[in-house]
C-alpha cells in the first residue's frame, strides 16, 4: 500500500498550518484564511474524519501585540 492509499483510509488527520499562512504579513491574523480553513475542516468532519489543526500562529499574533 502506498502512503497516498493509506491516507485515504485514515480517520484522523493532523494538519500543520504555518504562521505565515494564518497571518497577514505581520498585521495580525488573516481572518479570511482562517474562515476558509474552518469551512474545509467542517466538511472533512462531515465526511467522518477527525481533524486536528496545529499552528504556531498564536506566537505570530502575540508578536504583533508586543
Amino acid at each position: 500500500m502506498t502512503p497516498r492509499q493509506s491516507l485515504g483510509q485514515s480517520r484522523r488527520w493532523v494538519v500543520k498550518v504555518g504562521s505565515s499562512l494564518i497571518t497577514n504579513a505581520g498585521r495580525g491574523l488573516d481572518d479570511a484564511f482562517i474562515a476558509g480553513l474552518v469551512k474545509q475542516v467542517v466538511e472533512l468532519h462531515r465526511c467522518g474524519l477527525e481533524v486536528v489543526v496545529v499552528s504556531s500562529g498564536a506566537i505570530a499574533e502575540g508578536m504583533k501585540r508586543l
